[in-house]
């Protein structure tokens, strides 16, 4: 199978996602991961598209001349897949879902502690949401990875720094899940 990334964004208006969805669909395609959402007044989409590699070109091209789709200025393109044996195989994956008064710089500071712990954002989701008092709290829930093994020293050294983190941005909720991805670590962690 070949991959593609469908991205687009322009001005919301009702059935966009199905006319998006039907195009890639009549081309021979099928969504495998989407994230879609309104910001502002558009409407902005992010698609991974796998379809047979002779159906590309036609699919590519049927998205760009799709007068339907126009206004969401699609962007279609080739996904090169990782190469086996170049990439270190993943072996612990966590949540971490961090709530905290909005202010500047929380994305980047939450992000920067995931990089300095050698883990890897898989998926990073984002908002604002009314708290206690109608205080509007910055929510990030991210998914991640590591290639390192953690023993439990491992494991306590990273809640010590989440717990810094969260006195550094006065958050009120740090929740960090463990998925072990290897079996050999799994008695680690509960033990």
């Amino acid at each position: 199978m070949s991959h593609v990334c469908v991205s687009g964004a322009g001005p919301d208006r009702i059935g966009l996602t199905a006319k998006l969805a039907r195009a890639v669909a009549d081309a021979g395609g099928n969504v495998t991961h989407s994230k879609m959402i309104r910001l502002g007044q558009d409407f902005t989409t992010l698609m991974h598209v796998s379809i047979e590699p002779e159906k590309q070109r036609a699919l590519i091209k049927s998205l760009r001349d799709n007068k339907d789709l126009r206004p969401m200025k699609i962007r279609a393109s080739s996904l090169t897949r990782r190469q086996t044996g170049k990439y270190k195989n993943s072996v612990v994956g966590f949540k971490i879902h961090v709530v905290g008064a909005d202010k500047p710089g929380m994305l980047a500071s939450i992000a920067e502690k995931i990089a300095e712990n050698n883990m890897s954002i898989e998926d990073v989701t984002t908002e604002i949401r009314r708290g206690k008092g109608n205080r509007r709290d910055f929510v990030v829930t991210a998914d991640v990875i590591t290639t390192e093994r953690m023993d439990q020293e491992g494991l306590d050294s990273l809640v010590a720094d989440f717990e810094q983190l969260k006195k550094e941005l006065n958050l009120s909720v740090v929740d960090i899940r463990i998925h072990a991805t290897d079996a050999t670590i799994g008695g680690e962690i509960g033990s």
